[in-house]
């Protein structure tokens, strides 16, 4: 879609998530991750399998690290709430959106009955 061209040098990182897994390509050049407890915005297009994210200013960033796309990692948080208002949505356009790629991992859950 070639909708960022990098101001400068940067270091740039590929995560497998896309609109198939439910990130929203409204967050294309708007939405942010964390790595390694440090911000990092979504650049260029949301694409179906994978986005790119820049990664200049996290310290050590390698390889593997984990990324968080809603919640905390470390003393950082990426509420829905901001991720949704960052691209002129409700939270609940968020949550549904996540697909069933996406594995689930259920915690201290009790169902009723």
């Amino acid at each position: 879609g070639r909708t960022f061209t990098a101001p400068r040098d940067m270091r740039v990182g590929l995560i497998p998530i896309g609109y198939h897994d439910g990130l929203l390509r409204e967050m294309s050049n708007r939405g942010r991750v964390l790595v390694r407890g440090s911000s990092a915005p979504i650049v260029g297009r949301v694409c179906m399998d994978q986005c790119l994210i820049d990664v200049s200013a996290v310290p050590d960033v390698q390889v593997g690290d984990e990324v968080v796309v809603y919640g905390r990692q470390d003393d950082a948080t990426i509420l829905i709430e901001d991720a949704a208002s960052a691209i002129g949505t409700i939270p609940n356009a968020l949550v549904c959106a996540v697909s069933r790629r996406v594995p689930r991992v259920y915690l201290n859950a009790s169902l009723p009955g």
